[in-house]
C-alpha cells in the first residue's frame, strides 16, 4: 500500500478563511453581469465587462503562483485579500459601464493574487492517498462563506422596490470588502509549508508545456473554455430582461446553486478518492449543458433557480477534480504555480469566447430578441455537451493504493 505524505492538521482558522474569502468571490461572480445591466451597459459592453473579469481573474494566476511558491503562499493572500477589500469598498460606488470595467477588473486582478497560493496552501493539507476528500472538506466548508453571501443579498434585497440600479449593490459591495478584510487577518493564523525560497523557473507556459498530462489537460480547458463562455453575454438578458427577476430572486438562484455546491463537494471528494478524477471532471463538464438548454427555454424563475441547483453539482465535481487533478501530477514546490496555468487557460479561454461571441452578436441581437438569444444559449449547450468529451483523454491520476 502507498504511503500517504505528510500534511498538516486541518484548523478551525483555515476553515473560517476559505468561508471569508468565498464571500466576496461570490459576490463579484454572481453579480457582475447583473450589475453591468443596472448601470446600462449594452451586449458587447457585458461581454467585455464578463470576459475582462475572467481574464483578469485568470491570467495573473502565473506570476503569483510562481510568487507563492517561492516567498510563501500566506503572504501573498493576505496581500490580495487586503487589496481586494479596498478595491470593493470603491466598487461599491461607480455608476457607469466604463469605471464598472476597470474596477472589476481591478477586484478580479486582486483576487488572482489569493487563489492559486490559496489551492496550495490546501495541498498543504491533503495527503496523498486521502487527497479529493480533504479538498472537498474544506473548499465545501469554504463555499459556506458564498453561499452565506447570496442568503444575505436575498435578505437585503427582498422588500427593494423600483428599477434596479448600482445603489441596489452598494451594501452588499461594502459586506464583501469588509470579508476581504477579514480572511486577510484569518489567514494569518493558519500554518503553511514553508517555501522552497528558490526561484521557480515554470512561470511560463513554455516551460510548463514540457509536461505532457499538464500540456494535455491545458489544451482541453481552453478548448472548452472558449466554448462554454459564449454564453456568457446572454445570462442576464435573460433573467433581467426576459424574465425580469429581481436581486432576491437572482440571489435565490446562485443560493441554490452554491448549496449543492457545497452538498457535492463533499460527496466527490469522497468518489474522486474512489473511482479516479477522470470520470468526475467528465461529467462536470458535460453536464454543463443543462444550464444553457433550460436558460434557452425558460418561461419563470423557479426554472432558473432548478438549473442552478443542478450546475453547483456540477460545479462541485469540477472544483474537486480539477483541483485533485492537477495537485496529483504537480510538484510539490510547484503546485501554486500549476494550480495557476490551469485557472489561466480556463480565463483566457473564457474572455476570448465572452468577448468574441458579445462582439459578433451585437450587430444582429438586441438585448430584447430572445429568439435569437436562445439560439446563441443552444448553440453554446452542443459545444460543451460534445467538446466536454474531450477529457476522457486526458490520464488518470488517482494513485494507486
Amino acid at each position: 500500500m502507498a504511503r500517504e505524505e505528510e500534511h498538516l492538521k486541518e484548523s478551525n482558522a483555515l476553515y473560517l478563511a476559505g468561508a471569508s474569502q468565498s464571500f466576496p468571490d461570490t459576490i463579484i461572480d454572481r453579480f457582475t453581469s447583473t450589475i453591468a445591466v443596472a448601470v446600462g451597459a449594452n451586449v458587447a459592453e457585458s461581454g467585455l465587462i464578463n470576459g475582462g473579469r475572467q481574464l483578469a481573474l485568470t491570467l495573473p494566476q502565473v506570476l503569483f503562483g510562481g510568487l507563492a511558491d517561492q516567498l510563501g503562499k500566506k503572504r501573498i493572500i493576505i496581500a490580495g485579500r487586503v487589496l481586494c477589500g479596498l478595491l470593493l469598498a470603491i466598487l461599491a460606488f461607480v455608476g457607469t459601464p466604463l469605471w464598472l470595467l476597470v474596477l472589476v477588473l481591478a477586484v478580479s486582478a486582486s483576487i488572482a493574487m489569493a487563489q492559486p497560493a490559496w489551492g496550495s496552501l490546501v495541498a498543504d493539507y491533503a495527503g496523498e492517498l486521502r487527497r479529493g476528500t480533504i479538498i472537498g472538506r474544506i473548499n465545501s466548508v469554504a463555499q459556506i462563506g458564498g453561499l452565506s453571501a447570496m442568503v444575505i443579498a436575498l435578505l437585503i434585497t427582498f422588500y427593494q422596490t423600483g428599477r434596479m440600479s448600482m445603489a441596489s449593490f452598494t451594501p452588499l459591495l461594502l459586506l464583501a470588502s469588509a470579508s476581504s478584510f477579514a480572511s486577510a487577518i484569518l489567514i494569518s493564523l493558519t500554518e503553511e509549508r514553508p517555501p522552497t525560497g528558490q526561484r521557480s523557473h515554470n512561470l511560463d507556459f513554455t516551460s510548463l508545456f514540457s509536461d505532457k498530462d499538464l500540456r494535455r489537460f491545458l489544451i482541453i480547458c481552453f478548448v472548452f473554455g472558449f466554448g462554454a463562455a459564449t454564453a456568457s453575454p446572454f445570462f442576464s438578458y435573460i433573467t433581467v430582461g426576459k424574465l425580469g427577476m429581481s436581486i432576491w430572486q437572482i440571489a435565490a438562484s446562485a443560493a441554490a446553486n452554491l448549496a449543492f455546491n457545497v452538498i457535492g463537494q463533499r460527496v466527490f471528494g469522497r468518489i474522486i478518492d474512489k473511482v479516479g478524477r477522470r470520470p468526475v471532471i467528465v461529467f462536470s463538464r458535460v453536464g454543463m449543458a443543462a444550464s444553457t438548454l433550460v436558460y434557452a427555454f425558460a418561461t419563470n424563475w423557479v426554472q432558473i433557480v432548478a438549473v442552478e441547483a443542478f450546475v453547483g453539482i456540477e460545479l462541485a465535481a469540477w472544483a474537486c477534480g480539477q483541483s485533485t487533478f492537477i495537485i496529483d501530477i504537480a510538484p510539490s514546490k510547484l503546485r501554486a504555480t500549476y494550480l495557476a496555468a490551469s485557472m489561466t487557460a480556463v480565463g483566457v479561454s473564457n474572455f476570448l469566447g465572452s468577448y468574441i461571441m458579445g462582439t459578433l452578436s451585437k450587430g444582429f441581437i438586441l438585448s430584447t430578441d430572445y429568439a435569437a438569444i436562445s439560439l446563441a444559449l443552444l448553440f453554446t449547450a452542443a459545444l460543451r455537451f460534445t467538446i466536454g468529451f474531450a477529457f476522457l483523454t486526458m490520464r488518470e491520476s488517482k494513485p494507486v493504493s
